[in-house]
């Protein structure tokens, strides 16, 4: 009797397969959630990657979505074992989520660390004043100019920070380039419903037909949201972990076979 209280058959192997169960499903959830979260970030934000290099928020995206989907599947996996009693597959299982689990903290990490290199070292202003200047409108730089044009369409801005506002256009190699008669700012700077007056005289109205907002400290702000939220999820989904780990290796050595 003793032996069987002590085995999966007893009441000890079964409450630890239920506790299994619960906490694994509740685990699945949140990589579902992850999963989503991560393709949001990867669709909505990687479009500026090329203004923020080394773009490491894609990364963790990255990590978010393809460790979560191996997580899940390593459940999965994990319930078949378990209820076809595979000792040595239950084992692994709780081994992998062990690895997964690390790999979800080193993904938070990196998100934690581009938080903090982009709010003290990495000079973001000036890399977009140099993309913006240099690379925006080149024929061999069609992700700079994608990348600025989505940045001033999406958070309706134009230009980089404080007197490197619309004007800074002028300044630009895009704008150099052009033949006559030549256009002051991107479309991408103009308010939709005054796109006319934008592109013939942006500069000479009362009211400018332009986004007068510059573009430095919505995305920095954004991104550090972003990337805050991307590394809290990666690094509680990888504390979620644990607990069915720790279940399902009690619970392989409870297989007697």
């Amino acid at each position: 009797m003793g032996a069987f209280g002590n085995s999966a058959y007893g009441a000890r192997g079964r409450l630890v397969k239920f506790s299994y169960i619960v906490t694994a499903l509740i685990s699945i959830l949140f990589s579902i959630s992850c999963i989503c979260y991560g393709i949001w970030l990867l669709a909505r934000r990687s479009q500026y990657a090329e203004l923020v290099s080394p773009s490491l928020y894609v990364d963790v995206g990255r990590i978010l979505v393809i460790i979560s989907i191996l997580s899940i599947a390593n459940y999965l996996i994990c319930f078949y074992a378990i209820f076809k009693e595979m000792r040595c597959i239950v084992t692994s299982c709780a081994v992998a989520s062990i690895v997964i689990a690390v790999m979800l903290i080193i993904g938070g990490l990196i998100g934690l660390n581009f938080r903090d290199q982009l709010t003290h070292y990495t000079p973001l202003n000036l890399k977009m004043l140099t993309s913006l200047r240099e690379l925006y409108g080149t024929h061999d730089m069609k992700g700079i100019t994608e990348s600025w044009d989505a940045l001033q369409s999406n958070f309706k801005c134009c230009g980089v920070n404080g007197t490197d506002d619309a004007q800074i256009w002028k300044t630009s190699k895009w704008y150099m380039h052009q033949k006559a008669p030549k256009s002051l700012i991107p479309e991408s700077c103009c308010i939709p419903s005054e796109i006319e007056e934008c592109r013939t005289n942006p500069f000479g109205s009362a009211t400018p037909p332009y986004y007068t907002k510059t573009c430095y400290e919505p995305l920095q702000n954004d991104l550090l949201h972003v990337m805050n939220v991307a590394s809290w999820l990666c690094i509680t989904n990888a504390i979620v972990q644990i607990i069915p780990s720790i279940a399902s290796c009690w619970y392989s050595r409870l297989i007697r076979k």
